[in-house]
């Protein structure tokens, strides 16, 4: 089953798309208005040309209206545009042209067939595709009509050169837009995760074994303050269920030990000897292991009785290989001790620590078959168990110290606790265990560290 996707990722894709719809917009207002910008560009231009041009006008010593043409740009504009752009002077009172830019029947002259009757500024020759500007002007105390015509098709390549300014522009303007856009959504899409991931964090830190820590919810944002409530009231309810788990283990290990060592007990003393017999008391024994081992494990969760103190590890793991050696005898099996150290302490409980060296010596005496080889190593401040047994698949390294797991469930010679036992008795110092196929003797091998002393 695949996880949904992540809060970032679809805010990200959120901000990409509304970003690329509202600049995708924003480019075709752009270009649809493009062209008006262009026009109106345009006459703002023409009215400027007019106004300009309308100041070079003089009348002369002879009497006669001129329009200075001495600038160069001017001349060279009406040399160069003549059939595209023109002007005219009209006396206001009599209606009668009185300048021209080019005699009235040049050909292409563009003011031919023009009523002299056009409104003031901007108009416009549909049928014939020129724009026209008028405005009035006074020389020598008489009013005057300036008029300027424009074929459109100056209006077209103008469009041309602006509309392909204004779209280069405003595709620039745009991706800059779009870029700071994405850094300001990528900027907010950190601050939005950041505070989910630190929640996300505070939660993996705690364990099985941390049951009673909870998330510290002042530092939490408003928007993930439910979920930390709801998370830590989970763990109360999860604390709660595992305190009743293991008060009703205990409960019940106190209260099945009575009855089976009288039952054992009876076997042993009222019942004549007979292969049933034999069967029945190797059941209530099997049974009874289970129970001590159960209580074992609830002493090992409460922590009670624990006395830590410096320890040598080396008289510790004597004594247990000592007590089990007879085990390893009957299976004919070799028992070899290596101290590779001297006087190394470790601080724990005798104890448990008892327990923890006896639990992986038993274990290997158990699971490895008669005549095979068992090694006990200490070093400093850890020592190890390996056996030239088959050792143990790599898919199973981590499931051994589950409780009441085996290999073979049908397999009567263990409960399945001895490791589970063992890994949380070492839950109680700063050690680590760990199991591999790496020993010099061909099985597995279990070390375990003390990693202060």
């Amino acid at each position: 089953m695949k996880p949904a996707r992540s809060i970032a990722s679809r805010l990200l894709i959120y901000f990409i798309s509304s970003g690329c719809v509202f600049f995708g917009l924003l480019l075709v207002i752009f270009l649809v208005f493009s062209g008006k910008f262009a026009e109106l560009s345009l006459k703002f231009s023409m009215k400027g040309l007019t106004e300009d041009m309308a100041v070079t006008l003089y009348i002369d010593e002879a009497g006669d209206i001129k329009l200075d043409d001495s600038e160069v740009e001017l001349k060279w504009g009406f040399d160069a545009l003549y059939s595209n752009l023109a002007y005219r002077l009209v006396d206001i009172d009599s209606r009668q042209p009185v300048l021209f830019s080019v005699p009235e029947q040049t050909q292409g002259y563009l003011f031919y067939g023009i009523d002299l009757n056009i409104p003031l500024y901007h108009s416009r020759v549909k049928n014939r595709d020129i724009s026209l500007y008028r405005m009035e002007v006074v020389l020598g105390q008489q009013n005057y009509y300036f008029d300027i015509a424009r074929s459109d098709l100056l209006k077209d390549l103008a469009n041309e050169a602006v509309e392909a300014t204004i779209v280069d522009v405003a595709i620039g303007v745009i991706l800059v837009a779009f870029l700071l856009f994405l850094s300001v959504a990528f900027i907010a899409i950190r601050l939005v995760v950041e505070p989910a991931n630190a929640l996300t964090a505070k939660i993996k830190k705690i364990k099985p074994e941390d049951l009673e820590k909870r998330i510290e919810v002042q530092d939490v944002p408003k928007e993930l303050f439910p979920i930390a409530s709801a998370m830590n009231d989970a763990l109360e309810r999860v604390e709660n269920s595992f305190e009743q788990q293991k008060r009703f283990i205990a409960d019940a290990a106190h209260e099945l030990r009575t009855p089976l060592t009288i039952f054992l007990n009876r076997l042993e003393l009222k019942i004549p000897p007979s292969p049933e017999k034999d069967k029945l008391i190797n059941d209530a024994r099997y049974i009874s292991r289970i129970v001590e081992q159960l209580l074992d494990l609830s002493r090992a969760q409460n922590m009670t009785g624990q006395q830590p103190s410096e320890l040598m590890l080396a008289d510790v793991v004597k004594n247990v290989c000592s007590h089990l050696a007879p085990m390893a005898v009957d299976k004919n099996q070799a028992l070899e001790l290596v101290d590779e150290t001297y006087a190394c302490t470790v601080l724990a409980d005798e104890g448990e620590l008892t327990v923890i060296v006896k639990n992986l010596l038993e274990n290997a005496i158990k699971h490895t078959p008669p005549g095979a080889e068992i090694r006990v190593t200490i070093s400093d401040r850890a020592f190890s168990v390996e056996d030239s047994g088959k050792g143990i698949a790599n898919g199973m390294q981590e499931q051994i110290f589950e409780r009441f797991w085996r290999e073979n469930q049908s397999d009567r010679s263990g409960s399945g606790l001895g490791l589970a036992i063992t890994k949380e008795l070492l839950s109680h110092y700063d050690a680590t265990i760990s199991v591999s196929n790496d020993s010099a003797l061909g099985g597995a091998k279990f070390h375990v560290e003390f990693l202060n002393g």
